[in-house]
């Protein structure tokens, strides 16, 4: 039975509430909703995981339809985190690429109700065939990390997305259909990975395996309503899954949230509790607390069904006036829970003893929502260094008409950190509330950190404590990038624990135990939570940022990856911006080792940082030694602080506001890559896309680069350059580019050069080339990055001038060759480079060129967005030259 609601206003207000940005986590639903939508999943056992390759492949209305309309625990598996992607918000890639990604997979899940986990296979990028996945993921090492996923969440029903068949497109779909299905036999054969079994899992057979029938309406079996209007939340689960699909920012996913009725389509795989390919869902699979404690007796039976019975009371008395009337259903409903688990201890851990603590847990918070008692535990910073000591808060508020008794809340630290309470007589910095603190008045009561207290209805309750920071704790990286990757292949942590989950825990947590006594009730509840930094900005208002622990200077390269051509025997600065996380200032010695022969002045630089967030340039002016030596270096900066060697470590915090923020640490040495690379003297201007290092793979060559910005598009601005780059997908994100258009073109008839870098489908729909190109649908791509290269046209000018090139130049080059390639292009246009992945047919659109008026047109899909990143050379060279030719330069080099 569904609560009464008095006002659709709170249905909007829980809505607003639970697609709230990730940072503002601290927000809570009204009691009576948050309440109606635990009691969903405390009727029934029913687990559900669906599984497949990237962020972005799962069906989104399945698992809210599951999750938040059925109460069903369903999670999504995902093999990869996505790092070979594209990037539509931002420059990072690879690695940081695949921490936004999680963490939107993260922001997803918030918002429909699953949970998530992760297996360790790194996305390579695109690949077309299963065979290519296999050869860069081992087989039963990928299909180890589903089998372990399946073994600890036991889910009733797995549920694959991909067939594991060509139909699939790319290959790391085909890897995931063929990998879900070997795992649904796999996980409950104890002979198959038995090392798990060690490390804590057990044997687990799902009993039911479907699959998305993708453009296959014949093979559907079932249908699941998805459309339906959910009378808690006021929308349907399509809508509210489409908000959740809207947090893949990164891939350019944001969607309507449109009316009616949606549906997703099933087909049965296998059953092992037989039945008919298009009976419901969970048909046959028997979901019911009662046959979990059938062993338990019949006075266990009994109180499966009163609890089964004050559940449902519980959910047909909430009201959203008046949420307190469903407590003494609820109260019944854990005093049974209680019972159940007496009778269930005294044997080893069993489904039934999962499954009662499981409802227990739910239980109390669903009590703590409908009593009006709030709990918030919060420290004073979220950025935490060596060191450091940092104020913790629990805060415990009884908002309705609830008496609490309380133990003091427990802090839990990881080993080596140190928490001391601070009594009601010393006093604490204020809490900041914000530019309108002046109008508050907060009443908090302090308590003693050691003594049991008592909150009276409407009191906040206040205890304090002191948090140290080891001095040699390290820095807080996910788990997954704590130790190097076994090729394609992240390694395990060493906690069994941590296997398969988005990241670490918090570093801290706490515990409230409390009696709670109202409505003639007096009920036992404990909750823990992680404790959490609560930020207030004048213009965003509060946010909830994770606690983190980073090195308390960073030092990162302005130039990680720095070009340096061969036939450049001066001196260059190589420059480090040093930051501070720590709160105080911070003063120090930053120097530079170098390989032999190389020197580096002045031989160290001293930097005075004045407080968080301080920042520093600092450079060195680095000769290499006489000749021309090519190969590549490394450029390894050290530190002192206060006479004390620290590692030099380069970290920042990935931040966007529909995602927590993630520190991301590394090594701080520059790569010096030399080779032989000539370039012209040109003005560059750049016109920014989705997010690429063109500019300073531009100034790494020596050029100056100067961003185009809406306003520059009138022609006396544009004269001032030689060479427009147009950066990646920028049709895609640049609405003044497409406005100004024709404009760009006359320059070129004036005598300029446009680069174009690859765009999607929207270059097609924009006809915005000066002769006809048209990228295939589907586009062409060469994914095999190591895939042969023929120079059909050795004498076009793009492969001539200031470098020539050859085949040695596409040694190297790393993820991909190009992707959305033109299939059709005017016969004016040059396309000398011709290249395919291995058994099909050459492709000739990676690189087109042609005269426009006095001008140059070039427009190339190439990846050179993840190759100049990479400092490979050979793509530097050809970066090179297409900077380099002019219209003028390129007419006498093809004229016969």
């Amino acid at each position: 039975m569904q609560p009464r609601l008095t006002s659709t206003l709170m249905a909007a207000v829980a809505w607003c509430l639970l697609s709230a940005p990730a940072h503002a986590q601290g927000s809570r639903l009204p009691g009576a909703i948050e309440a109606g939508l635990i009691l969903r999943q405390l009727d029934g056992v029913k687990r559900v995981l669906v599984v497949a390759a990237h962020p972005d492949d799962e069906d989104t209305a399945l698992l809210t339809t599951l999750a938040r309309g059925w109460g069903v625990e369903a999670a999504y598996f995902s093999f990869t985190r996505g790092e070979g992607g594209q990037n539509l918000i931002g420059t990072e890639l690879g690695e940081g690429l695949g921490i936004i990604r999680s963490g939107e997979l993260l922001a997803a899940r918030r918002i429909d109700g699953a949970q998530q986990f992760f297996g360790r296979a790194f996305d390579f990028g695109y690949s077309k065939t299963a065979e290519e996945t296999f050869a860069k993921w081992p087989r039963e090492r990928v299909l180890s990390d589903l089998v372990w996923t399946i073994r600890r969440f036991r889910p009733h029903v797995l549920i694959t997305m991909w067939s594991g068949t060509e139909r699939d497109g790319h290959g790391h779909h085909q890897v995931s259909g063929l990998l879900t299905r070997e795992a649904f036999d796999a996980a409950g054969d104890a002979s198959r990975f038995p090392e798990q079994l060690a490390a804590g899992a057990e044997p687990w057979a799902p009993l039911k395996l479907y699959r998305r029938p993708l453009f296959e309406l014949g093979a559907t079996s079932i249908e699941l309503e998805t459309g339906t209007l959910d009378p808690l939340l006021g929308l349907t689960h399509h809508q509210v899954a489409m908000d959740s699909r809207s947090q893949h920012r990164s891939q350019d996913f944001g969607t309507a949230l449109p009316l009616g009725r949606r549906a997703t389509r099933l087909s049965l795989v296998s059953s092992r509790v037989g039945g008919s390919p298009t009976e419901p869902l969970l048909a046959g699979v028997d979901t019911t607390l009662a046959s979990l404690a059938a062993d338990l007796g019949e006075t266990a039976q009994a109180d499966v069904r009163l609890y089964r019975e004050a559940i449902g009371r519980a959910a047909g008395s909430l009201d959203a006036t008046q949420p307190e009337t469903a407590l003494p259903f609820l109260a019944e409903a854990s005093r049974r829970l209680e019972r159940l688990s007496a009778a269930a201890r005294g044997g080893r851990e069993s489904e039934l003893r999962r499954e009662l603590d499981r409802r227990a847990r739910l239980l109390m918070r669903a009590i703590l929502a409908v009593t009006g008692v709030r709990v918030e535990l919060r420290a004073r910073d979220d950025v935490l260094v060596p060191g450091q000591t940092v104020l913790v808060e629990a805060r415990v508020w009884s908002g309705a008409g609830a008496t609490l008794e309380l133990d003091p809340p427990v802090l839990e630290v990881p080993q080596g950190w140190s928490v001391e309470g601070i009594g009601p007589e010393v006093e604490t910095e204020p809490d900041d509330l914000g530019p309108f603190a002046r109008f508050f008045r907060q009443e908090d009561t302090v308590f003693d950190p050691l003594a049991r207290a008592r909150v009276e209805p409407g009191e906040l309750g206040l205890w304090r404590y002191a948090v140290t920071v080891p001095a040699d704790a390290p820095p807080a990286s996910p788990w997954f990038l704590e130790r190097p990757r076994d090729g394609d292949l992240y390694e395990w942590p060493e906690a069994p624990d941590l296997r398969a989950l988005p990241f670490r825990p918090p570093p801290l947590h706490g515990r409230v135990s409390a009696v709670v006594s109202a409505a003639g009730e007096r009920l036992d509840v404990e909750v823990e939570d992680p404790v959490r930094y609560r930020a207030v900005d004048g213009v965003t208002g509060e946010s909830w940022r994770p606690l983190q622990v980073a090195p308390r200077v960073s030092v990162a390269a302005a130039a990680p990856t720095m070009i340096w051509p061969a036939s450049h025997p001066d001196s260059r600065v190589v420059a480090f911006r040093v930051s501070n996380f720590a709160r105080e200032a911070t003063a120090g010695e930053i120097g530079l080792d170098l390989p032999p022969g190389w020197r580096a002045a002045p031989e160290t630089v001293s930097f005075e940082l004045a407080g968080e967030g301080a920042v520093q340039t600092v450079g060195f002016s680095v000769e290499p030694p006489a000749g021309e030596a090519e190969g590549e270096f490394l450029a390894q900066p050290r530190i002192r602080i206060a006479g004390d060697a620290v590692p030099a470590t380069r970290a920042t915090i990935i931040d966007y506001p529909h995602i927590e923020p993630r520190l991301l640490a590394g090594d701080a040495a520059v790569r010096i890559v030399r080779f032989p690379v000539r370039v012209a003297d040109r003005r560059i201007g750049y016109v920014m896309g989705s997010g690429d290092d063109g500019p300073e793979a531009i100034r790494q060559l020596g050029l100056d680069v100067e961003l185009i910005e809406p306003g520059d598009w009138e022609a006396e601005r544009l004269d001032r350059f030689d060479t427009i780059v147009l950066g990646v997908r920028a049709y895609e994100v640049r609405e003044d580019l497409i406005a100004a258009n024709a404009e760009l073109l006359a320059w070129a008839e004036r005598g300029g050069t446009v680069v174009v870098q690859y765009n999607r489908y929207e270059f097609n729909r924009g006809a915005y080339a000066p002769y006809p190109i048209a990228i295939g649908r589907p586009a062409p791509r060469v994914t095999e990055e190591d895939a042969s290269v023929t120079l059909v046209d050795p004498q076009a000018p793009v492969l001539m001038e200031p470098n020539r090139l050859g085949p040695a130049d596409f040694e190297g080059w790393v993820q991909e060759r190009g992707l959305y390639f033109p299939d059709a292009w005017d016969e004016r246009y040059q396309a000398p480079l011709e290249m395919a992945d291995t058994g099909e047919p050459p492709n000739r659109g990676s690189l087109l060129a042609a005269p426009v008026g006095r001008g140059l047109y070039i427009h190339t899909s190439l990846s050179f967005f993840r190759q100049l990143r990479a400092g490979v050379p050979g793509a530097f060279r050809l970066w090179a030259n297409l900077l380099s030719l002019d219209g003028s330069r390129w007419r006498e080099i093809a004229a016969p």
